[in-house]
């Protein structure tokens, strides 16, 4: 399955074009996969308005809601955290980091060859283990101006079919890779015992590629959709909201219909890498 994706970054804000991917096959394990792709669709992160928008370019429409500093819909109340009781059980996840010491030219910048080696284990059951091979250069000014770098901190909460907390353990080796990846290939393998008590596991394999990269200065125009599309509750083909979600979705598209029009029409910041 090969989908191709777009993003554009330009100071705090982010625009990412991509087509959806579906494979259908009639018979189990898959083969003679038939592949669909939908339509274009546009994602908008404008900080800089406080908004995210959601575009379909054919059909000329688009959605928008306000949003807070998580890029959460401000209408969308969190819901309070449920206590949990714990499992008496650990889940420990182990990474290495390796640097290989290849080294090679990528468009222009001196890439590095890390891999990076995951397993994890509940007590001592093997649950999955993944390995990323990627080629890494130095995050890009635009890059580092969205994801400025942070102390590491590593965040999971794991929960159990019967709802109760597994504690959580994570060690490495090496030196954590923070760089910005442009070429990688991904095995990921889960274990589980089938339905005849067998032990068995599950191979997945992912590439990805940057096949195009510039740091040219952007048109603020990208982080707004165009002054004739037209606005609308949610796009046809994404998930809908529930009725009472919708309730509010409608009544915060009818506070800021004409607000959001003219900030839209004046919004024009400088251009940023």
């Amino acid at each position: 399955m090969s989908t191709r994706r777009t993003e554009y970054i330009c100071g705090h804000n982010t625009r990412s074009e991509s087509r959806n991917c579906t494979g259908h096959s009639s018979s189990t394990p898959p083969t003679n996969v038939r592949y669909e792709y939908g339509p274009l669709v546009v994602r908008i992160h404008n900080r800089d308005l406080g908004y995210s928008f959601w575009m379909d370019p054919a059909k000329r429409i688009y959605a928008a809601y306000r949003v807070n500093e998580h890029g959460s819909p401000v209408w969308l109340k969190p819901r309070a955290a449920q206590p949990t009781k714990p499992s008496g059980h650990t889940l420990h996840t182990h990474s290495d980091t390796i640097d290989t010491g290849e080294r090679k030219s990528i468009f222009g910048f001196p890439a590095r060859r890390v891999l990076t080696k995951t397993r994890q284990l509940r007590d001592s059951q093997l649950l999955n283990q993944s390995e990323c091979d990627g080629w890494y250069i130095d995050p890009p000014a635009a890059w580092l101006n969205l994801y400025p770098p942070k102390p590491g901190t590593f965040c999971v909460v794991s929960l159990t079919s019967s709802g109760t907390r597994d504690d959580f353990k994570f060690t490495e080796t090496g030196t954590r890779e923070t760089g910005f990846l442009l070429e990688s290939r991904r095995t990921h393998r889960s274990f589980f015992v089938d339905d005849g008590g067998n032990p068995t596991f599950r191979e997945t394999l992912a590439q990805e590629e940057v096949t195009e990269f510039s740091e040219s200065p952007l048109n603020a125009g990208l982080f707004v959709p165009p002054r004739e599309f037209q606005r609308v509750p949610h796009l046809p083909d994404r998930a809908r909201y529930t009725s009472k979600d919708h309730m509010r979705l409608r009544w915060e598209m009818m506070k800021d219909w004409f607000s959001l029009r003219g900030r839209i029409r004046s919004f024009a910041p400088s251009n940023v890498r």
